[in-house]
């Protein structure tokens, strides 16, 4: 096969810009796809040539598959990379490419046709002796047969999704009552995310880790793996943390674990980079999940402990070359701990959220720290596709090492303007049961209210002084004071001056005084502050606080004040002087959290509901989100059609008290 030229990236955001890094690399022009929502991204400026695919919805855009074929011939693209998500695991996107004259750089379409379907995956595995779990994967897909199935099985069962992963059309059933509308959500969501709605089900594992091992194969028939990776750390059944090695994994179990991995490729005739999930019980059995047939999105911590460009290696098996190394060659060094920063808020069932950054920096300095991204300061973060905004991997000489890292690289990251699980992340890091190497897949729904544990009074207050500070320091550049409105609450001139701030729904007035030069008293609720002013430069910020020296950083968009310090991210609202409500949503009525489309009303005018009973089904960045009642109260008026797309605190539903 002759050599690679030119490789079009048949995807988007950081994992486009991570595939074009190497092909630049290694001397390999480059294509980009965009849609509307990406004309302007940097994967879009970044490619050495780029082509418009259509509107921002990806099944107009990136699913596109006679677009991308077409974007191919028309640059003179000599081989496509799929990346992962959208068409990576479409064995007719990779058939379509061979018909085309296109190297598609990832396994051979009749392996991804094999283990696209988990129902088909799961029987071809029990022949070649790989263990499987408990479970029902048969053709007949009635609901009569899987309730069945899910009795046989006994509860709790895990109903999943044939045609995909990702945690779509994937719940939990744990009671009879459960089991109609796991079904119907499951098979919905499915049939929205992967055009099928076959659905499985397997025994579900209480405290079970989540291993997998990454396997890479060549056309001649060779096959290695490349150890393991723990992506126990999930919420939404989709991983936020990962790492190489696992905690939970000793020498011996890595040899069959491995093993096992490397007869789930050979069943399949594998070549090229995947990955071989497992579930791992407390007991060190493990079980048979599913073969991702792609780059998966946490192959860097591999990378990092095996100091291999997997990238390079899938286009070198792309090209017809052998692997250059054995299995007893390879040798993981160290650890590596990976870490998916979300736009997204924990608070509210990791809900995605939208807007643009408006502040975007990233730690420098961090020996052995890599950071993937696809945004960048000014990106608008919209509802099309998947919230993730950047991984964070830090490497370590051992795990102790590699967590303190990775701890340090997240406090230091400052974004704002969107809501982020950082701050979610950096507490998950710090929790006990995820420092000894304990916590399971269950961890975060067992723990979290103490990881979502609001921010202390300290980091509330010294954040409000910050913003305090810095709306003064510039008083005399703000459209307030040009307008000869004044800016504190002063209504006797012999009283010290204040301000009202609004902070996690929190309203707090905080009063000052000057105390001589650069020293003031600060009074906020019973507490009293010293602080001395030290340094300002733009946005930078430095002060005492009692004689402790902090650095903050704080970014101002109108009324709110986004202030970011080492020890946490505080967003403030500057309350006018005759304050309006700032309640998001009058009381009686379900407003929509973000923007998305109604896919079903699940009540009528006139019925009567219970606080937490559904009212809404919203779709919003490829996931369903339910709306639920926060009250008692009966239904007074719906204010939505079903398909209907609506805006973020649009009001859906309003109810009367009882």
């Amino acid at each position: 096969m002759k050599p690679i030229s030119k490789i079009l990236i048949a995807n988007r955001g950081e994992i486009a810009l991570r595939i074009m890094r190497t092909c630049r690399k290694i001397g390999i022009a480059t294509v980009g796809v965009y849609s509307d929502a990406d004309r302007d991204a940097p994967h879009t400026r970044y490619a050495d040539e780029s082509v418009y695919l259509g509107p921002s919805p990806s099944n107009q855009s990136y699913l596109n598959i006679q677009k991308i074929i077409e974007a191919a011939h028309r640059t003179g693209a000599d081989a496509i990379h799929p990346g992962y998500g959208f068409l990576s695991e479409k064995a007719e996107f990779a058939r379509t490419c061979r018909e085309a004259g296109i190297v598609f750089i990832g396994p051979s379409p009749e392996s991804i046709e094999k283990m696209g379907l988990k129902n088909t995956a799961r029987k071809l595995m029990q022949q070649a002796g790989v263990p499987v779990l408990p479970g029902y994967d048969g053709e007949d897909q009635s609901d009569e047969t899987l309730r069945d199935n899910i009795f046989k099985i006994g509860f709790p069962v895990l109903i999943k999704a044939a045609a995909g992963g990702g945690g779509k059309g994937m719940r939990v059933v744990r009671s009879e009552s459960e089991i109609d509308a796991a079904i119907e959500s499951a098979r919905r969501e499915a049939d929205k995310a992967f055009g099928d709605g076959t659905l499985l089900l397997e025994k579900f594992i209480e405290s079970a880790r989540h291993v997998e091992v990454q396997i890479l194969g060549d056309q001649a028939g060779n096959l290695v793996h490349l150890f393991e990776r723990d992506c126990s750390i999930q919420r939404r059944h989709q991983k936020i943390i990962e790492e190489s090695p696992s905690p939970a994994v000793n020498q011996d179990l890595r040899s069959q674990i491995g093993e096992a991995a490397l007869s789930a490729g050979r069943a399949i005739g594998y070549f090229n980079a995947g990955t071989v999930e497992f579930i791992l019980t407390p007991e060190g059995a493990f079980y048979f999940i599913e073969v991702n047939t792609r780059l998966q999105v946490e192959h860097p911590v591999t990378e990092m402990v095996t100091g291999l460009d997997l990238v390079s290696l899938q286009i070198d098996v792309a090209e017809g070359r052998s692997l250059p190394f054995t299995q007893n060659d390879l040798a993981s060094n160290g650890h590596a701990i990976e870490a998916r920063l979300y736009a997204e808020d924990p608070a509210n069932d990791f809900l995605p959220q939208t807007g643009k950054i408006i502040k975007w920096k990233l730690p420098e300095d961090i020996e052995s720290l890599r950071i993937d991204t696809g945004v960048e300061h000014g990106s608008e973060i919209g509802i099309f596709y998947d919230p993730m905004l950047a991984k964070l991997i830090a490497w370590g000489p051992d795990r102790a090492t590699a967590l303190r890292k990775l701890g340090y690289a997240l406090r230091s990251t400052v974004i704002e303007g969107v809501l982020t699980n950082k701050d979610f992340l950096v507490s998950l890091l710090g929790h006990d049961s995820f420092r000894n190497g304990t916590a399971h897949t269950g961890f975060i729904s067992d723990h979290f209210d103490e990881l979502r544990a609001p921010a202390g009074s300290s980091l509330l207050n010294f954040s409000v002084i910050a913003a305090t500070a810095f709306l003064f320091h510039h008083w005399h550049q703000s459209d307030e004071l040009q307008a000869g409105l004044p800016l504190v609450y002063r209504n006797n001139p012999y009283r010290d001056p204040s301000v009202k701030f609004l902070v996690e729904q929190n309203e707090i007035q905080v009063t000052w005084k000057n105390t001589g030069a650069d020293f003031y008293s600060y009074s906020i609720a019973q507490s009293e502050y010293s602080v001395e002013l030290l340094d300002f430069c733009g946005d930078q910020l430095r002060m005492a606080i009692d004689g402790i020296q902090y650095r903050f950083e704080v970014t101002r968009s109108d009324d709110h004040f986004f202030v970011h310090s080492f020890s946490g991210s505080i967003e403030i609202l500057k309350l006018s002087r005759h304050p309006l409500r700032h309640n998001t949503a009058e009381e009686g009525t379900a407003n929509s959290p973000m923007p998305g489309q109604v896919l079903k009303i699940m009540v009528q005018v006139g019925q009567k509901v219970s606080a937490g009973d559904p009212l809404i089904l919203l779709e919003a960045m490829k996931m369903e989100h339910t709306m639920r009642a926060h009250a008692d109260g009966i239904i007074e008026n719906i204010l939505v059609k079903q398909g209907e797309v609506v805006g973020p605190g649009q009001v859906l539903v309003q109810i009367a008290a009882l």
